[in-house]
């Protein structure tokens, strides 16, 4: 993927990959942090990313954090709860 082909994915992508995210989190900055960091993978991998799959790769790897990020969560509540 070039860096032209990054830009044109960060056009037309950004603001659906935000929408599934925030949709299911609730919490802006949440979402935006995890849509950074998938753009961000995409970047560091672009040599491997196809430019026909990066629509695909941004979700996938936005869904995944998204979950990472919401066990994460839940394992700081039940640590919390534990605790009083």
């Amino acid at each position: 993927m070039t860096e032209k082909e990054y830009n044109e994915c960060v056009n037309l992508y950004a603001d659906n990959v935000y929408r599934f995210i925030f949709k299911n989190l609730r919490i802006e900055e949440d979402a935006r942090d995890i849509v950074q960091n998938a753009f961000e993978r995409m970047w560091v991998n672009r040599e491997r990313v196809e430019h026909d799959k990066s629509r695909s790769y941004l979700f996938t790897v936005a869904y995944n954090n998204m979950i990472d990020h919401i066990r994460k969560n839940k394992r700081v509540v039940l640590k919390e709860n534990f605790d009083e």
